[in-house]
């Protein structure tokens, strides 16, 4: 880990040359995505409900900056419920960059896409620093952010707003080792500033960044670090509070409307299959898996969680023990080799036992892995015998190798701190256990532990815990710089560079995809949806017609950008019951039940778009639209459709009870 004499050499080494290396990483994203990059106005990666629930929500965020910066929350969609931009991740970080581009051009698509690329850029810049931090060198730190922004396993979350951008978490992780190293008040207050922007910027992110800030700090009081809580919070002081404070109060609508709505994620789908942390897309990727007769695994695969060959040879080269002073001569390999078979027979021992007894117990076991069979064990006379065997081995080597579990156990907090002190200096350990514990998280059964801690706040709103694998891949490029400079360590500096080099064509080689596949889109609103922003509000807006599907709901948020009136339609991870209950009886408008709907939603202008119809659909709705003209008036109509005023709520309150009690018992069959 970097130390204070790195600070007292004159200037940031973390940051030297940052320019330069943002250059190359705007080129080297500008190739990943290519011909995307070339087209970010027009096309999509993805032309999905969920891509346009992201152009909706960073329209919403820069039009409420200017209209209603505190309540931001407070967004116009699942009229009438209340802070329903917490239904979803809120993206306030990242609309912080797409408002000026959407004030500017009006075009969401490339307000989007933009905020996308420049997530790639900002992760691998992130990374760079974050190894240069910890005292990783130059062209080893270019590998660190190369793997960090384009390995596939957080590269192709590219589509997912709310998951490519974790850029933030390197620069957090960069100031608090600074911090850690020098005691500097404003690295723990950049620290904290990086912290909240990507709590603004994803939730998924902010939770990633507690999970490897706790393990930073672990690891510094392992190491023998203080800890100075007071000196700490003293260091922080009110500015700290300040810039922090943001990031407290984003928590409190989601608190809010978890309380309200029920949110709770269940356990139901937790699990991705195991063939996709073997799955990629990449051409290098592909070709392997399918040399290996595996080609059917990324058909198989829930998502794309394999990070990359040579980052995990690279990783392994930074977690080889380092050499210590040792007895010279083949007495000490003797000594070593019986020592490995004492442990290894000891673990084997209680292995097999542990196994006989849960066979003896439970019956036998079965162990598959992706449909395979791995591990069969229907009578426990074997692993008895397993047991024996390696115990035995174990009662063989008491002479030469005593057993003294306890003497171990007051060895090891002495042995583990001259650990650090050899095979940690720079900081690769903290980042192999925050690897480990990201793959031990996103892992589904039996070894899988989210069913232990998914109930944990903040975890409790995440339903994925394979997303975990994006931080697993920031520890891992940490890893790959520490293992080049490893490996070439003895390499003078023009070696050095030509091998960093070679290496960086290699993993680009690895990672590519391009070109990569998108789908031309851009977006139009139609004329009479603009017509509604010229009407004296606050209006209350549906629109049909409406099937079956998100991209319904999504397309109607988008709709409602052309004039932020509220709008009955929504899309998020939460599902509002009676918002379902009015989108089955508008499935059957006009008539009684969408009647009676739409009046208990207090919905004042209803969208009618006859070209999203079937001809012989629209033929049924425009003549059942003249038996309704009781409770809907024509008020404006042009080539894009109609617009109806609905019945004053007022006016239907005062329908004849017989009327109203028919009403009534259309919507609760409508609902059933």
């Amino acid at each position: 880990m970097a130390g204070r004499g790195t600070e007292s050499r004159g200037g940031n080494v973390a940051t030297r040359g940052i320019a330069g290396v943002s250059l190359l990483f705007v080129f080297l994203t500008a190739a990943f995505t290519y011909p995307f990059s070339l087209a970010p106005g027009t096309s999509l990666v993805v032309d999905n409900p969920d891509a346009h629930l992201y152009m909706w929500t960073l329209a919403w965020d820069a039009h409420a900056f200017v209209t209603q910066p505190l309540a931001i929350f407070d967004a116009n969609i699942f009229h009438p419920h209340g802070h329903t931009l917490a239904y979803s991740e809120n993206l306030i970080g990242s609309a912080l960059v797409a408002a000026p581009v959407l004030w500017l051009t009006g075009n969401p698509v490339l307000a989007t896409n933009l905020v996308m690329l420049l997530s790639v850029v900002l992760c691998g810049v992130g990374a760079f620093v974050l190894a240069r931090r910890l005292g990783v060198g130059m062209a080893a730190s270019l590998l660190c952010g190369i793997v960090f922004a384009f390995s596939p396993a957080r590269f192709f979350r590219l589509s997912q707003l709310h998951l490519t951008a974790v850029q933030w978490i390197p620069f957090m992780l960069a100031s608090l080792h600074a911090y850690l190293d020098s005691g500097r008040r404003g690295a723990l207050l950049a620290a904290a500033a990086f912290f909240t922007l990507q709590a603004l910027t994803s939730g998924h992110g902010a939770v990633f960044a507690v999970l490897a800030g706790a393990i930073v700090l672990a690891w510094h009081v392992t190491r023998g670090g203080p800890l100075a809580l007071r000196r700490t919070v003293r260091d922080l002081g009110f500015a700290g509070l300040a810039v922090l404070l943001p990031a407290a109060l984003v928590a409190v609508p989601y608190r809010q409307v978890q309380v309200e709505m029920g949110l709770a994620r269940t356990l139901d789908n937790w699990a991705v299959t195991p063939a996709s942390f073997l799955a990629s897309p990449s051409h290098v990727h592909t070709w392997i898996l399918a040399r290996l007769g595996l080609a059917h695994v990324n058909d198989a695969a829930a998502a794309f969680l394999f990070p990359g060959w040579l980052p995990l040879v690279l990783a392994g080269a930074a977690l080889i023990p380092r050499r210590t002073s040792r007895p010279p001569g083949r007495i000490w390999q003797g000594r070593r080799a019986l020592e490995l078979l004492a442990w290894l027979s000891t673990v084997a021992a209680v292995a097999a036992a542990a196994v006989a007894i849960a066979v003896s117990l439970d019956g036998p076991v079965r162990w598959r892995a992706g449909g395979e069979l791995v591990l069969s064990i229907r009578n426990p006379r074997r692993a008895w015998m397993a047991a024996a065997v390696a115990l035995a081995v174990r009662a063989a080597l008491l002479r030469q190798v005593p057993l003294a579990p306890f003497s171990a156990l007051r060895r090891f907090p002495d042995a583990w701190r001259a650990r650090a002190d050899t095979h940690c200096r720079d900081a690769t350990m903290p980042y192999a256990l925050m690897t480990l514990a990201c793959v031990w998280l996103s892992a589904g059964p039996p070894l899988g532990i989210w069913p232990l801690v998914h109930w944990m706040p903040g975890l409790n709103f995440m339903r994925v815990p394979s997303r975990f694998m994006i931080l697993a891949v920031l520890g891992l490029a940490v890893l790959t710089g520490a293992g080049f400079d490893r490996l070439a360590a003895r390499l003078d500096i023009r070696r050095r560079t030509v091998a960093a080099t070679v290496v960086a064509g290699l993993l680009a080689a690895e990672f590519l995809v391009a070109p990569l596949p998108t789908t031309p889109y851009r977006l139009e609103l139609p004329a009479v949806d603009r017509w509604l922003a010229s009407q004296p509000g606050p209006l209350v807006v549906a629109e049909v017609p409406l099937g079956y599907g998100a991209r319904w709901q999504t397309t109607y948020m988008l709709h409602a950008m052309a004039h932020w009136q509220k709008t009955v339609h929504g899309y998020s991870g939460i599902e509002s019951p009676p918002h379902e209950a009015l989108y089955r009886a508008m499935r059957r408008f006009p008539d009684d039940t969408s009647r009676a709907a739409l009046v208990r939603f207090g919905v004042t202008h209803l969208v009618v778009h006859p070209g999203l119809y079937d001809e012989a659909d629209w033929t049924d709705v425009e003549r059942r639209l003249l038996d309704a003209s009781s409770w809907l008036t024509l008020v404006h109509r042009d080539s894009s459709g109609l617009v109806y005023a609905v019945q004053d709520p007022a006016r239907h309150a005062r329908v004849p009870e017989g009327d109203d009690d028919r009403a009534d018992r259309a919507l609760e069959v409508g609902t059933h």
